[in-house]
């Protein structure tokens, strides 16, 4: 295969029609539903900003390594090699601090599935798993899934920024039924990376009441200077004793439909019940394609990711400018870490599904409304900026005739 059309080429939107893409997909068929939006002049120009994916071309050595692995002729069951276990243990170091051993790691699917097993594997019916709102909607909706009560540690707003209401916390950890917290850093959708004062504060109050922590780290390599993401596998042991700690490859260099998370769960007992639900949930192992890719991702890759950040940052400080400038309705929140830009269009006064039919109908853009992220959430949408400047001048464009 010719690589040289997948190099670091961020301004050139991938078409991704009729690929199966989900965000594009549903924002199709929800057009065919809606006879206003049919009719509408954008109805066959829909800007799908969504679904948490990239639409730019893979760095060519993911692309290159996956064509190679295809060549062997055999895509049967397999398991990470010496080589995979090296790459994540050495990518690890380098851009996060930690210091792992091979076998402190589980996988899975994705970090939703990850939530999936732990919840199952240390909590019972009726137990309470702690979530942040707003947040990613599969925290509080797996919880639900499973038969587990959602217990709501609101985060607090405070301006265009959020922190965390540790007294609440406290209170929540200490109900009898609370088993779990579910954490996310960088946080999505808000866009903030919590300090390591943030997560020591929290890791003391779920140690005191044995609270077991699921930190989602899945953005963990999108983070913007002078902004440092801090593991919770990073906190003193005593404090992270109970942790499952969700890293993957997918929203870093974009490959979400391979399927692959590493999960680093230090205790053994822990991880085997982890690895035992898993296992009763149906995964057993990695594909083999999704390995040699994570494998091209860490060690051959990273130019690529630094690329990709500076072109992401450009994004945002783009949109940030033209809103601020030409929309100052709608209130922009700080960008510390993700692609995901969390706006505020409380000024319209409408409830998120007027405004989510009015946008789409007048504007043709599909938000991921924030009613999604739950509670504090309604009057927010939530914008990809994993797109070439030009797809996102015209979505501001298209925006700025609503006001």
């Amino acid at each position: 295969m010719n690589l040289k059309n997948c190099d670091y080429d961020f301004d050139n939107l991938v078409d991704r029609n009729k690929h199966g893409s989900i965000k594009w997909e549903s924002a199709k068929r929800q057009c065919e539903l809606d006879v206003e939006m049919r009719s509408s002049e954008y109805s066959g120009r829909l800007l799908a900003v969504s679904t948490a994916d990239m639409d730019f071309k893979m760095s060519p050595e993911i692309v290159e390594s996956i064509c190679e692995a295809s060549s062997r002729l055999v895509y049967g069951y397999t398991e990470p090699t010496r080589e995979y276990f090296d790459a994540v243990i050495s990518w690890l170091r380098r851009r996060h601090g930690l210091e792992i051993d091979s076998s402190w790691l589980a996988f899975s699917p994705g970090v939703v599935a990850a939530i999936h097993y732990a919840i199952s594997a240390f909590t019972n019916a009726g137990d309470g798993v702690i979530v942040q709102m707003p947040v990613y909607r599969p925290f509080h909706s797996s919880a639900l899934l499973l038969g587990r009560r959602v217990i709501n540690n609101a985060l607090i707003c405070e301006g265009n920024n959020y922190r965390i209401d540790f007294e609440d916390l406290e209170r929540k950890a200490s109900e009898l039924s609370a088993k779990i917290l579910i954490f996310c850093n960088p946080h999505n959708p808000i866009g903030r990376v919590w300090s390591r004062d943030d997560l020591v504060r929290v890791a003391t109050i779920c140690s005191r009441y044995g609270v077991v922590v699921v930190s989602d780290e899945i953005h963990a390599d999108i983070v913007f200077s002078p902004y440092k993401h801090t593991s919770y596998f990073s906190l003193p042991e005593k404090l992270r004793r109970d942790a499952i700690v969700c890293t993957s490859p997918s929203k870093s260099f974009n490959m979400c439909g391979l399927q692959i998370s590493n999960i680093i769960i230090k205790d053994e007992i822990m991880r085997r019940g982890f690895v035992r639900k898993s296992h009763e949930f149906g995964f057993h192992s990695p594909n083999c394609f999704a390995t040699a890719a994570t494998v091209a991702a860490y060690n051959k890759s990273e130019g690529w990711l630094d690329r990709l950040l500076e072109y992401i940052y450009g994004n945002y400080e783009m949109v940030k400018e033209f809103i601020v400038t030409k929309i100052p309705q709608v209130e922009v929140f700080p960008l510390q870490g993700t692609y995901l830009q969390w706006l505020n269009f409380e000024s319209m006064g409408l409830s998120g599904r007027d405004r989510e039919k009015l946008l789409r109908r007048k504007t043709g853009i599909f938000f991921e409304s924030g009613y999604n992220f739950g509670e504090g959430g309604e009057s927010f949408e939530r914008l990809n900026l994993a797109y070439p400047k030009s797809f996102l001048q015209e979505l501001l464009k298209r925006l700025e005739q609503v006001f």
